[in-house]
């Protein structure tokens, strides 16, 4: 094992690191990272800008507190941490919360606000889970040795609906981003802690919303990162990056049409899955899409000085065209299929139901026979089985992007996997 703690990045480029939302799928993102790490620490390409969303924000901060270590160590110490999400150190199990929903749910019906309920499954195995499994000590060394110089975790606020970037950056006197206000996103400096992790990771009504204490400038109720945030790459560009490496757990491409399945019925599964597709994974797919097109424009002398001139008039500094890596799932429903499976493998029996009912009361309440069930499934599959698979496939497509004739790096627009320019 090699300690890295006494090297500086001052001077050096600036390569960030963009970790997406994605509940148990994250799984996927750990197997990508287990192949990406180790080619750019031999490029001497390590990140040093870590941006973390939802599930993303764990991996994020638990990459910042071991930063100090060698690549592989780094990978394998991450692995690690997947293996520590099994359902129950993330979730209370549903038959403990009954009571607790029915009471809280009781309570807002007949007007006493005292008592509120915030979500339908409790996460305070999650809470106690990331206090014992990230060193937060080296966490924090690592940001002040300037081994990370930047770590965020992104998180939204309930009332305001503002988009928080809770950032722990090197140096007190290093000045945080001002985004456009019509953004509606802010930076608030930061020691980050269990409670930023646990207000970027609160999915909207499933999980509870969190309240955060510190700083006092921006303490409140928050929920998941991805809820409100439409600019995933922007804080990684807003901090300075010279290259950026994106690793998400939806496809990079829009799903194809499909006239058939657009006339199946549809139930309750259906829509909370759509909804967290438009949420989780839709606005990465086309802030993506977006920052190759302005790469391209900034690259091109016809291009260019009109981009400069309209960044101008709006006070804003020129565009820059920077190299990409961007891993997600080949085809959007990958991680679905393997959710099924793993469900009726290990969760559809009698026995295994009577064992841990939880899987199966959330598939047959919100529709067992939905063609999207495998979608909604993947966020809360929090088995090794799916964790093991998921990271198969994040390897398999880490690979393939590194295979690629382009290589690690690109700037132009990001293709179909088959080469087939993508639809405007």
């Amino acid at each position: 094992m090699t300690s890295t703690r006494e090297r500086t990045n001052e001077g050096a480029e600036r390569v960030a690191l963009v970790l997406d939302a994605g509940g148990a799928r994250s799984a996927y993102q750990v197997g990508a990272l287990e192949v990406l790490l180790p080619v750019l620490a031999e490029r001497g390409q390590r990140p040093t800008v870590l941006v973390g969303t939802s599930a993303g924000a764990l991996l994020s901060a638990a990459l910042t507190a071991t930063a100090h270590l060698d690549a592989e160590e780094q990978a394998s110490r991450l692995l690690d941490t997947l293996g520590h999400a099994t359902k129950r150190n993330v979730m209370q199990p549903l038959w403990r919360q009954v009571p607790v929903v029915a009471v809280r749910y009781a309570s807002e019906t007949l007007g006493i606000s005292r008592f509120r309920l915030r979500g339908l499954f409790g996460t305070a195995p999650l809470a106690r889970t990331l206090t014992e499994v990230i060193d937060w000590s080296a966490l924090h060394d690592n940001v002040e040795q300037g081994v990370v110089t930047a770590s965020v975790v992104c998180a939204t606020s309930v009332r305001s609906g503002r988009v928080t970037m809770f950032a722990e950056v090197t140096g007190a006197d290093v000045a945080l981003p001002e985004p456009p206000s019509e953004h509606h996103r802010c930076y608030v400096r930061s020691r980050l802690g269990v409670e930023h992790l646990m207000a970027s990771s609160a999915i909207p009504a499933l999980f509870p919303s969190v309240q955060v204490e510190e700083p006092a400038e921006a303490a409140g109720w928050y929920v998941d990162g991805a809820t409100r945030r439409r600019f995933p790459l922007a804080p990684a560009v807003e901090l300075g990056a010279d290259r950026i490496v994106v690793v998400g757990t939806g496809s990079l491409h829009p799903p194809e049409d499909d006239p058939d399945l657009d006339l199946a019925p549809v139930d309750l599964g259906d829509g909370a899955a759509t909804l967290l597709g438009a949420v989780m994974d839709d606005p990465l797919r086309h802030d993506l899409r977006r920052f190759a097109t302005v790469n391209s424009q900034a690259a091109d002398p016809d291009m260019a000085p009109h981009l400069d001139r309209h960044r101008k008039e709006r006070g804003r500094p020129a565009y820059r065209s920077l190299p990409y890596a961007a891993v997600a799932p080949h085809r959007g429903d990958e991680l679905s299929r393997v959710a099924m499976e793993v469900f009726r493998e290990n969760h559809g029996s009698l026995l295994r139901t009577l064992g841990d009912p939880d899987l199966q009361v959330v598939h047959r309440i919100l529709g067992s026979d939905s063609p999207l069930q495998g979608e909604l499934l993947s966020y809360l599959m929090f088995d090794p089985d799916f964790f093991a698979e998921a990271a198969d496939l994040g390897r398999r497509d880490a690979r393939r992007w590194l295979g690629s004739d382009e290589g690690l790096w690109r700037t132009g627009p990001l293709d179909r996997p088959d080469g087939v320019s993508p639809r405007p």
